[in-house]
């Protein structure tokens, strides 16, 4: 064969080998590419999300704080109150004070239940506000919640048949109707409304608990 001939078959195979291997390349490249990108998008989809979930999370906790900051006062003052008045009955004699007879005997147990159900509406109103929050206040939080408890299985427990028993589903029923909730706003009623609606709602409830405050053997709970 002609050498140019032979010349020329080379050059074609050259150029047919270089061009497949670009080729390859190219394809290669491509391929490279397209994972990239595509880990690109799986990367941004998973920052946009944990930036989301960071942004709802801080959004709980600032609607946590904003609860707590509402509704923490509250409740603090109703846990006084009853303390207050608990400690009248136990330490002062509250009730041989304003014992039957007394022009205000009625007015010393109302106030006195009074006092019970507003503590259980506030830690019905903080109960159903933090249950699906998270709070960065973890610790004062559990810290609270276990003190609750604490007060509400020693009002229900029947341990040595004491007077003054009153039920978890009887505290929660009671706080339930003392909740209001008005123009967005949810509050625990005060004295006046209880006493309006005292028959109808709450004198069931509390129909042993009103005949046993003022027995001396009540006093162990109520300390």
């Amino acid at each position: 064969m002609d050498p140019a001939a032979w010349v020329g078959i080379a050059a074609t195979v050259v150029s047919t080998t270089v061009a497949l291997r670009q080729y390859r390349e190219a394809r290669r490249l491509a391929v490279l590419n397209a994972e990239l990108e595509s880990a690109k998008m799986r990367l941004d989809s998973e920052l946009a999300i944990e930036r989301e979930e960071r942004i709802a999370l801080m959004g709980r906790e600032r609607n946590a704080e904003d609860v707590l900051t509402r509704y923490r006062e509250p409740l603090a003052a109703a846990a006084m109150d009853l303390q207050s008045r608990c400690f009248n009955v136990v330490a002062l004699d509250f009730f041989q004070k304003f014992g039957d007879g007394h022009e205000r005997h009625a007015d010393a147990l109302m106030t006195t239940l009074f006092r019970f159900a507003q503590y259980f509406g506030w830690s019905e109103i903080m109960r159903r506000e933090i249950q699906f929050l998270s709070f960065p206040e973890e610790q004062d939080t559990r810290r609270v919640a276990q003190l609750q408890g604490q007060i509400a299985r020693r009002l229900a427990t029947s341990a040595g048949d004491a007077p003054l028993m009153i039920w978890a589903d009887e505290q929660r029923a009671i706080g339930e109707r003392m909740v209001v909730r008005e123009d967005d706003k949810t509050y625990c009623m005060g004295y006046a409304r209880f006493c309006d609606e005292y028959e109808q709602c709450f004198a069931a409830l509390f129909v042993r608990a009103r005949a046993e405050l003022a027995d001396p053997r009540s006093a162990p709970r109520l300390r």
